[in-house]
């Protein structure tokens, strides 16, 4: 099993959707885990074999298999209204995310690419909320990929064939 991560920001734009049990061939763009410590902290973070991206030109590795599970990673953040002064006598609003530190929660989800109208609803629901509130903010996706075994792997189980 291989477990990928994925992030909202490569997938708000594009990606296939894809649910469990389904086929996926993803590009990797690291195997290093330790890039996500921050947001994930230590332990979940040494959980993720590889990182997933699909806006890069070339890819020196892949992940390629049937979806065998995917959660979501969420976490708590404080979202702030904030008056920015960019050009004097012109202030403008701008929203800040502080996350609140050891709020991170996984949630299993039948796949990855909500529906249009979800995605609007959800916008439609937060408009005039107030602000300084906590509230839950997708980080990525956990999805574990179960590979077919390797040539060497089939050979050596003495089923190659």
């Amino acid at each position: 099993m291989t477990r990928v991560w994925l992030t909202p920001w490569e997938w708000a734009c594009c990606g296939d959707p894809f649910a469990v049990g389904d086929e996926v061939d993803f590009g990797i763009r690291s195997r290093e885990s330790v890039l996500l410590v921050d947001a994930l902290g230590t332990e979940l973070a040494s959980s993720v074999d590889a990182l997933e991206s699909h806006h890069e030109h070339e890819y020196a590795d892949r992940v390629r298999g049937m979806v065998a599970a995917v959660q979501e990673v969420t976490h708590e953040v404080v979202e702030r209204t904030i008056q920015v002064s960019s050009r004097p006598g012109r202030p403008h609003e701008s929203v800040t995310f502080e996350p609140v530190p050891d709020t991170t929660r996984l949630q299993a989800v039948a796949g990855v690419r909500l529906p249009v109208d979800r995605v609007v609803a959800r916008r439609a629901e937060l408009e005039g909320a107030p602000t300084d509130r906590p509230r839950r903010s997708r980080v990525g996706w956990l999805v574990d990929v179960e590979e077919p075994p390797t040539e060497g792997e089939r050979k050596r189980s003495g089923t190659a064939g």
